[in-house]
């Protein structure tokens, strides 16, 4: 057999569940189309790297939530006319004060809980994202989330107006180093982690 009838007889049972979960991905039948052919010529790339297809369904699922999770990330520096523009929230990306509440956040959170919380509320990873990225599990990364958000709750918010926070910072475990702060800082402008 040639490679691509063996690829195509491991995924055809496969392909209406890979279809439909891609319809779901995307809300789209147009987009749902192309994030499905997407997948498959991932796939096959795949197969025939290897030789083998092991879990074809759980395969073509994963590749295609990647895949949109990556066209998310990419839609979300795409440019908006100026009337839209005036009609959103003004952020000012300086770097000073994007560097201090960063600052302020550390001095409250630790290391691993400040990345996890940019990661989930400011890049919009999922858990699972969160915790193959950093290693542990999505109950860690759930309930390190959980801890922190009430963390800070409990502190307050930092004065933007550049005034003392509204209570005592509480340091924990040890300050990031500079290269981190910094990392983030970079990844807070750019909005890319």
């Amino acid at each position: 057999m040639k490679p691509w009838t063996e690829f195509e007889e491991s995924v055809k049972p496969h392909l209406k569940h890979v279809r439909a979960y891609c319809a779901y991905l995307t809300s789209s039948k147009w987009e749902a189309e192309d994030l499905l052919q997407e997948a498959l010529l991932r796939a096959f790339k795949q197969y025939r790297d290897t030789g083998k297809l092991r879990h074809p369904r759980s395969l073509l699922y994963k590749i295609a939530r990647n895949l949109q999770i990556d066209a998310h990330r990419k839609r979300r520096g795409v440019t908006v006319p100026i009337e839209e523009a005036l009609l959103q929230p003004h952020h000012d990306p300086d770097y000073a004060s994007v560097q201090g509440i960063l600052e302020w956040l550390t001095e409250h959170l630790s290391e691993r809980e400040t990345e996890m919380l940019l990661m989930a509320e400011v890049f919009d990873y999922s858990y699972q994202d969160i915790a193959d990225v950093l290693h542990c599990t999505v109950p860690a990364v759930k309930m390190v989330l959980h801890r922190s958000k009430n963390a800070l709750r409990k502190r307050g918010r930092p004065e933007l107006a550049g005034g003392p926070a509204r209570s005592k910072p509480a340091r924990r475990k040890s300050a990031p180093l500079p290269y981190k702060l910094e990392r983030w800082t970079s990844a807070l402008m750019t909005g890319e982690l």
